[in-house]
């Protein structure tokens, strides 16, 4: 079947969905090029123990497939890299060797910490925002949270601002910290090229993450090595890549893989183990290896006015979507 663009705009192969025609640079394709795949489900055993089959038969070892390196002929060891088909992805959810604080984990993610029951379980809402923090918004911060709004044991509402570095005040960052919000990173650049953030180097995500950490702090004035959080602009996660230098750089927690719509949360969990929900969304390039980082994973809000009513509607995953 064909599919017709509406005047002025042209189909991005590639992305899917039709965009202005400046910004579409591959009108020239008809079809997206077919990549070769490993041979990794076969009947019988193609290749000896530890090593597995390139799309033409060749056989290399398993430590060598989703390495950034091709490494078969036909380059098919890089080819099915996803958390689904990654042959050294992160094992499955172990409770035996995964205890808190340091690891969590549970088949479906949905296991409440301390093996609580529903019932006995308080409702905890964590309130986020991302992006430049200025005048544009700081009244609006004020006003949500203010001295009025407390929790259960008495003590006011806090909120997490990822921050990034274009147009923001960081006057009013400082102020922020001073009044007890979290304060974490969003980038500095914040460009608009989803694929520059879930394609992205280690030395891309190195700049925009480690860099505005650095710039958060010295403008802002916090000196307290607070700023653990990171959350992915457009929520383009970049993979193995972005996790490897959370690591490497000492941050504690991703908040930019959404789990889908669902009767029953996800709770928190590390990344030690295989993700326990499916890839939604984020350009497809959540990671699949074993990372010592917690996901506070965003759960898709019910879009329905009303749940009783069966209407097939994709979830959101924030409010302003």
């Amino acid at each position: 079947a064909s599919i017709r663009c509406p005047a002025n705009l042209a189909f991005d192969i590639y992305r899917q969905t039709c965009d202005w025609k400046t910004n579409v640079k591959n009108c020239d394709k008809l079809e997206k090029p077919r990549k070769v795949l490993p041979l990794l489900r076969t009947d019988e055993p193609i290749c000896p123990e530890q090593k597995l089959a390139c799309g033409n038969g060749e056989c290399i070892d398993k430590e060598l497939f989703c390495n950034e390196t091709p490494d078969c002929k036909d380059g098919s060891d890089e080819n099915a890299c996803d958390v689904e088909s990654d042959p050294n992805r992160a094992p499955e959810c172990d409770p035996a060797q995964c205890l808190r604080p340091e690891c969590m984990c549970s088949a479906d993610g949905t296991r409440i910490p301390g093996e609580l029951e529903v019932a006995q379980t308080p409702q905890m809402i964590t309130i986020t925002f991302n992006g430049a923090v200025n005048t544009d918004n700081i009244d609006l911060y004020d006003d949500i949270f203010t001295s009025s709004r407390i929790n259960p044991n008495g003590c006011p509402i806090r909120g997490t601002f990822f921050v990034s570095h274009k147009y923001t005040n960081y006057s009013a960052v400082q102020e922020l910290h001073r009044r007890g919000n979290e304060i974490a990173v969003f980038s500095i650049t914040h460009k608009d090229n989803p694929d520059y953030w879930s394609q992205g180097s280690h030395e891309d995500w190195l700049s925009e993450m480690a860099g505005g950490r650095l710039i958060i702090e010295k403008f802002a004035n916090i000196t307290d090595n607070s700023i653990i959080g990171v959350r992915a602009p457009y929520l383009r996660v970049g993979g193995n890549k972005q996790f490897e230098m959370m690591a490497e750089q000492v941050f504690i927690y991703d908040a930019s893989i959404t789990a889908p719509l669902s009767r029953v949360p996800h709770w928190p969990y590390t990344l030690h183990f295989l993700m326990p929900h499916k890839c939604n969304g984020n350009g497809g390039n959540c990671p699949s290896r074993s990372h010592p980082i917690w996901e506070m994973v965003m759960n898709e809000l019910d879009r329905r006015d009303d749940p009783k009513f069966d209407e097939t509607l994709p979830g959101c995953h924030a409010i302003d979507s």
